[in-house]
């Protein structure tokens, strides 16, 4: 069953506490197997201020992603995702530059670029929604300009505060 639902998965970095299950569970869903290398989420930890901030595509609704693409690898689906077509991405990581919160992740097997699909195939809440439950720091939420708006300017600040090299 596709989920053709449009939603959006909202953070809270308030209620994060940088257990990493969504990691978990993204990548045992996608992957088969418990690995951060491999999750379409990422959690950033920023040790100065001892914060977490999950990292997950905010599907763009002016997705620059998929313009920038030269392989035309990146794509929309019916749940409003955004999403690489594995088959016809080179690496060459353009996704991941042009990326306004630096969602794209880079599958460390094949070198080529995976973002959330909101759990498509699984017709239900994202899995890394579901692994968060206890603590509420990722909901799934009906996508509204509103609630799309809020999570990518805190994913922004997050990027905003990341500098490369530190510890993260």
């Amino acid at each position: 069953m596709t989920c053709t639902r449009n939603i959006t998965i909202l953070v809270d970095p308030e209620k994060c506490t940088g257990c990493r299950l969504c990691e978990m569970a993204c990548s045992m869903v996608h992957h088969g197997i418990l690995s951060p290398d491999r999750a379409r989420i990422r959690v950033l930890r920023f040790e100065g201020g001892g914060s977490n901030v999950p990292l997950v595509c905010q599907a763009c609704e002016d997705a620059p992603c998929i313009k920038t693409c030269p392989m035309n690898a990146r794509r929309r689906l019916g749940n409003h995702a955004v999403v690489t077509e594995e088959e016809r991405c080179i690496g060459c990581r353009a996704c991941v530059y042009i990326c306004p919160i630096g969602a794209p992740v880079v599958n460390p097997e094949s070198g080529k670029t995976m973002t959330c699909d909101l759990c498509a195939e699984e017709g239900t809440q994202p899995w890394c929604v579901k692994a968060c439950r206890d603590y509420g720091a990722l909901k799934a939420v009906d996508s509204g300009k509103t609630a799309a708006r809020k999570s990518r300017d805190s994913a922004a600040q997050a990027k905003a505060a990341y500098k490369p090299g530190k510890k993260v």
